[in-house]
């Protein structure tokens, strides 16, 4: 019985809030520096701009100046990590340990200051995007504006947003320092310092194997990394492969046509929107559509997609996805374990005396 509700949350759906104009908003993120890098004739503006939109996914209802705070804090995040990972290109034997440390200061962060899922992913992606891209150094600054431009409408769109939404009335909180915090969750230091091992294990796997787009195991390892725990990250470890599967059979449909760069574009923002609708509703098929346009998304400007391609995402994204599940076992394990000896010592501590 407990086995089959396992698999039957493979096709449930839940109910989140209902946020129309965030999806909307989402939307039109997607949207403008596409369009901008296709009437500009620079369809790179759009490739690197769509990393800067990730921004606007860890929108909020709060009230303006936090909500600003909040979202441009995790821009200049985004927009740091994916310099340095274009910036550890130049020096190869930096990227996992580059990798690991951006990802241990987001996920500490993030955690202590309550940015939750989307979390420390997106920075990570970014990160791992960064690295995979060798970039000329004097072009480097060119890249950076374009991601720029990304955040920016994010900020845009998301104050917007804001007033659509009305006012919103949060009940003040004391500030509390990044040590009180540190204090009150221990456990958090413990939590970033898996997760950057794990993801330093899959960077070095990745370019050791020297994997097509090696940073799709990155992202996808950080993926399931997102459970709460080792049961949450069995099923998305289940979800995200199963999912994959299925978008790897939509992907090789669509990439049987010859699209033009509008076509392209309208295509990704559809993807976009769908992936973001299903995302808090059902990971699984939210992964459906995951594949076609990341795809689509590295087409549009360095036109690298081919067949072969989608056999390197499934396993990129299969190899990541065991990764992180194996990460998460041992360390669960290794944990009980040392419970399980704290409480005999304690015992017999005790009965000694």
């Amino acid at each position: 019985m407990h086995r089959s509700s396992f698999f039957k949350e493979l096709v449930v759906f839940h109910k989140p809030k209902n946020a129309p104009f965030q999806l909307i908003g989402a939307g039109i993120c997607m949207a403008v520096p596409l369009f901008i890098g296709y009437f500009s004739n620079n369809l790179t503006i759009g490739s690197f701009g769509s990393l800067g939109i990730f921004t606007f996914l860890y929108y909020q209802s709060l009230p303006l100046k936090n909500l600003l705070i909040r979202l441009s804090s995790v821009g200049l995040f985004l927009l740091f990590g994916n310099l340095v990972g274009m910036l550890t290109t130049h020096i190869p034997w930096l990227i996992p340990i580059s990798i690991a440390l951006i990802a241990f200061c987001a996920r500490i962060i993030f955690r202590l200051y309550g940015i939750s899922k989307p979390g420390a992913f997106f920075i990570v992606m970014v990160t791992a995007m960064g690295s995979g891209t060798k970039i000329p150094l004097d072009r480097v600054p060119y890249m950076m504006s374009y991601v720029l431009l990304g955040i920016l409408t994010s900020l845009v769109v998301a104050t917007v947003l804001y007033f659509i939404e009305g006012d919103v009335k949060i009940t003040p909180t004391k500030k509390v320092s990044l040590q009180e915090r540190l204090y009150t969750d221990p456990a958090a230091l413990l939590d970033a310092l898996h997760y950057a091992a794990i993801l330093f294990l899959a960077t070095y796997i990745s370019q050791s194997l020297h994997l097509t787009n090696a940073y799709w195991m990155i992202v996808s390892c950080a993926a399931v990394l997102q459970g709460d725990n080792l049961r949450a990250i069995i099923q998305r470890n289940m979800q995200r492969i199963f999912g994959t599967m299925i978008g790897l059979l939509i992907a090789a449909f669509v990439l049987s046509f010859s699209f033009t760069s509008l076509q392209s574009i309208l295509l990704i923002c559809f993807f976009f929107i769908t992936v973001e609708f299903f995302i808090k509703r059902n990971y699984t098929v939210a992964n459906f559509f995951t594949t076609p346009m990341s795809l689509l998304l590295a087409n549009l400007a360095r036109h690298q997609y081919m067949v072969s391609l989608l056999n390197y995402r499934l396993i990129g994204i299969v190899l990541g996805s065991l990764l992180g599940l194996l990460g998460a076992y041992v360390l669960t394990t290794s944990l009980r374990f040392y419970n399980r000896a704290y409480q005999l010592n304690e015992n017999l501590d005790k009965e000694t005396e």
